[in-house]
């Protein structure tokens, strides 16, 4: 058996839950109502703040003492001084040139030409070119040098012969050689052995130990007689003993 609303007593269908929208409408309309009554009504509060200073008052005499009112003065104008006019250069009119005249004059008379587009064998005139490059000339001349012959130093050549004693003492060597300008010449020592033979090398050491001895004996003459002879062997044989090696 089903129940019917209807039939439900009427305490409880009264309890019926209320819908929210109903109370938000209310408070907005209160609302609404409440501030226009504000606005219409109500006015600006204005305090006084120079009564309140005075009202405000230690031993019965005022804490704030009146102030004279600051007046506002508006700045005064600056002077302005006038302007002197801007007066521009005079220009100096410039002569034309002698240059600058002759091109003017050439454009003047190309213009008063009439212009030619015709032409044949007899109307044409054949112009030089107007820019010519010359260029300058300049006679060579054929120097001849005329140098003075220097004349040469004469080459003094000496050739020597002789038997020398060999390096060990054992065999004697017959040794040759030649000086050049009273230099031996290490080339030509021993030169009529075969070259690279025995004897040839063998004569070589030997004539290295010979030219020591000749320059001791030569050195003791010239210290002894203080001859132009001495003087050259010495220094023949010394600086062969020197510089000369057998086995170059």
């Amino acid at each position: 058996m089903k129940s019917d609303w209807d039939d439900a007593p009427d305490y409880i269908r009264n309890n019926k839950k209320q819908s929210p929208w109903r109370t938000v409408v209310i408070l907005g309309v209160g609302s609404a109502i409440t501030w226009g009554l504000i606005a219409l009504f109500a006015k600006p509060i204005v305090i006084d703040v120079n009564q309140l200073k005075q009202a405000i008052r230690v031993g019965g005499h005022p804490v704030f003492s009146e102030q004279p009112a600051q007046t506002y003065s508006e700045p005064l104008q600056p002077i302005q001084q006038a302007s002197a006019p801007f007066e521009p250069a005079p220009q100096i009119a410039q002569s034309p040139s002698q240059a600058d005249i002759e091109w003017s004059e050439q454009q003047a008379a190309l213009v008063g030409e009439p212009g030619q587009n015709s032409f044949n064998d007899d109307n044409y005139t054949p112009k030089q070119p107007a820019n010519v490059y010359t260029p300058t000339t300049y006679k060579q001349v054929a120097s001849v040098s005329t140098s003075s012959e220097r004349k040469s130093k004469p080459v003094r050549r000496e050739q020597t012969v002789k038997w020398i004693k060999g390096w060990n003492g054992g065999t004697n060597y017959l040794a040759e050689w030649v000086a050049v300008n009273n230099y031996i010449d290490s080339s030509s020592v021993c030169a009529n052995h075969r070259k690279g033979s025995i004897d040839y090398r063998e004569c070589r050491k030997a004539a290295k130990q010979h030219y020591h001895e000749e320059c001791r004996i030569w050195r003791e003459r010239y210290d002894n007689d203080r001859k132009a002879r001495s003087s050259r062997m010495e220094q023949r044989f010394c600086s062969a003993a020197s510089s000369f090696s057998p086995m170059g």
